[in-house]
């Protein structure tokens, strides 16, 4: 059937036959390229890749403030207590630094002389960096979260009347532990006292955890 046509002579169906040879090429090249699988790749893989930030290494944790143990044991001589690994070193070691300072009322603490909140005020700056009101009675109601008895903690603020100050507070000293807190006695000076005792019952007022402490 085909060879009763002479060669070539379907072409003019399709195409002159002068520009059968470069387009037939350009033809096959296209169907061929059409037949390829072709790769999506998305908007963002011709972005630039963001480099991650290195991580930084972790801070080496601030070692504990060490205390030699000829140190704290002076202090629990002086204090009167046992101190062990538990205990507040920084605040027994303050606080037994101030043992025997005599009483001086007003003014700011000094080993001169020394009155209950001037005494609490400079010992909360010095070891917590915390400040506190100058008067006992503003520690109490403005310084501190009242606490029951029951849940004080070594550095926990006691808050007493005192015969002059009515319903008031009149007197404040530190927690040291069992039932034992720091203090600048108006007749003994700084000392160490048992608030079990009937005199300090009988001016009880509470207990107060510093604020931010």
């Amino acid at each position: 059937m085909w060879s009763a046509f002479p060669r070539g002579a379907l072409l003019p169906f399709f195409m002159p036959r002068k520009y059968s040879s470069p387009l037939l090429l350009l033809l096959l090249v296209f169907l061929l390229s059409a037949c390829r699988t072709r790769t999506y790749y998305p908007p963002s893989a011709y972005q630039p890749a963001t480099a991650r930030p290195a991580t930084a290494p972790a801070a080496p944790a601030t070692p504990a403030r060490q205390f030699s143990m000829q140190a704290l044991q002076k202090a629990a001589n002086a204090l009167g207590i046992e101190i062990t690994g538990r205990d507040d070193h920084a605040l027994l070691l303050e606080c037994a630094d101030w043992m025997g300072t005599p009483y001086r009322y007003g003014g700011d603490a000094s080993k001169a002389g020394t009155d209950c909140s001037a005494l609490t005020k400079y010992i909360y700056n010095k070891v917590y960096g915390l400040s506190l009101h100058r008067r006992s009675q503003d520690q109490w109601t403005d310084d501190v979260q009242r606490i029951p008895i029951q849940r004080v903690k070594q550095g926990d603020l006691l808050f007493f009347t005192s015969p002059g100050s009515g319903t008031n507070c009149g007197h404040v000293g530190i927690f040291l532990k069992g039932a034992l807190f720091f203090h600048a006695s108006s007749s003994r000076g700084v000392v160490v006292d048992d608030f079990t005792t009937r005199y300090w019952q009988d001016h009880w007022l509470g207990a107060g955890r510093v604020k931010g402490k």
